[in-house]
């Protein structure tokens, strides 16, 4: 501290996991049962990387996968619900208890909010993933569901009354109106939810604090988002071979985390970054006010749910229940290659890497996003995090750390 103000932080992350050893010597399949225990919140994202870093593997042993429309749209539509039933919980027992805090008020408990809303999507994710959190649903070529027309139904009926649920009590105002807001103003309007998060993010100046490099990327392939960089405004391709891990800066305490780089540069990575590569025009024109500050990053997140839930449901419309769910493709043990999987998670890309020899894990790698925003750099080298707490009080400071979305879990193995 430096004048009561933020002059350098560090972050640690002093437990660690093991994942990754785990894994070597292990069936390469184990991992499907493996990797979705790294987080309780974001088990789907892993379970996909890996999936996906698998059936790359086949395709670079000669042998290719084939996905059917179906088991691509199921496979999406539960990611698209983890990452829901993640933001629900953040804006409800994270971001509005800290803002409460903030402001020195007591107002009341939302903590029931998010846990209703999060019961919802993970309700829906079930019915097509078996349980949640912590599934293996996903397998090379597929998905081991086969759900009915009576379960789409059921899906359709919970996003329903999850839709419902936000509208009242979070945005007070129905779904496609909010996704056609263009101005700050016209969230500002009404007494919900959201209404209320975003004065009180302006009176508490956070549309001026929190900046980071005004750099965001993206490395996930979906039917929502693709991979891109971008700085500033301005967007380029993207390579996965230019992504790099380096040792965390943590002189003061043991930190088994690890900093990810793309071409040796920081990047802001999660909903933010997606929000603007998709050219939102409430998100672009908050980014030309208030570039990438703390206010921009929230209202982004805030923005993700009510886009996300709109493309859940145009997914869950155009399911064919007549496809096959899996086109099993040949033996594992016969596989000898490396593969990589990409995956947008809830804060952001997360990249599953796997080296496998007739069938076997040799090595096993796994990047996650808060090694993106979150890392722990020298003061020459600022990572996002530490760039954005500079100059603040530390309870601003805090705050702004808790913008990011942070897991910690996910981030050593």
């Amino acid at each position: 501290m430096k004048n009561e103000k933020v002059n350098f932080s560090t972050i640690a992350f002093p437990h660690f996991r093991g994942i990754e050893n785990i894994l070597k010597g292990k069936n390469a399949l184990d991992a499907l049962v493996i990797t979705p225990r790294v987080c309780g919140i974001c088990g789907h994202a892993h379970l996909m990387s890996s999936v996906r870093a698998i059936e790359d593997a086949y395709k670079n042993a000669g042998y290719e996968v084939h996905l059917s429309k179906k088991a691509k749209k199921i496979r999406e539509f539960t990611l698209v619900m983890e990452i829901i039933q993640n933001h629900l919980k953040w804006v409800y027992m994270v971001l509005i208890p800290e803002l409460s805090k903030l402001r020195n008020s007591n107002e009341e408990n939302y903590t029931l909010k998010g846990a209703y809303g999060a019961r919802l999507a993970t309700k829906a994710i079930s019915l097509l993933g078996g349980q949640w959190p912590h599934s293996s649903y996903m397998v090379p070529g597929g998905v081991t569901s086969d759900p009915t027309y009576i379960e789409i139904l059921q899906a359709q009926s919970i996003l329903k009354d999850l839709i419902q649920f936000f509208e009242k009590e979070s945005l007070g105002v129905n779904l496609d109106e909010f996704l056609t807001y263009k101005t700050p103003k016209e969230i500002s309007v009404g007494e919900a939810d959201v209404s209320k998060i975003e004065e009180h993010l302006i009176e508490l100046g956070m549309q001026e604090k929190g900046l980071a490099y005004d750099r965001f990327i993206m490395l996930g392939d979906h039917l929502f988002i693709n991979p891109i960089k971008m700085k500033q405004t301005r967007p380029f391709s993207v390579d996965i071979k230019h992504v790099s891990t380096v040792e965390s800066y943590s002189p003061n305490e043991k930190t088994y985390a690890r900093n990810a780089m793309y071409k040796d540069d920081y990047y802001e990575v999660g909903s933010l970054s997606r929000m603007m590569s998709l050219q939102i025009p409430l998100i672009k024109n908050i980014h030309r006010r208030y570039k990438d500050s703390a206010y921009s990053r929230v209202i982004a997140r805030i923005y993700e749910l009510a886009h996300l839930m709109k493309h859940a449901n145009e997914l869950l419309s155009t399911i064919s229940i007549s496809e096959n769910s899996c086109n099993k493709p040949i033996s594992i043990e016969k596989v000898t290659a490396s593969g990589i999987g990409i995956v947008e998670a809830p804060r952001g890309p997360l990249i599953h890497k796997v080296d496998i020899e007739n069938g076997i894990i040799n090595k096993y790698e796994i990047i996650t996003p808060t090694q993106w925003n979150i890392g722990s750099s020298t003061k020459d080298k600022l990572t996002p995090v530490q760039k954005t707490m500079f100059g603040h009080t530390k309870a601003e400071a805090l705050f702004i750390f808790r913008t990011f979305d942070v897991c910690s879990v996910c981030t050593t193995h």
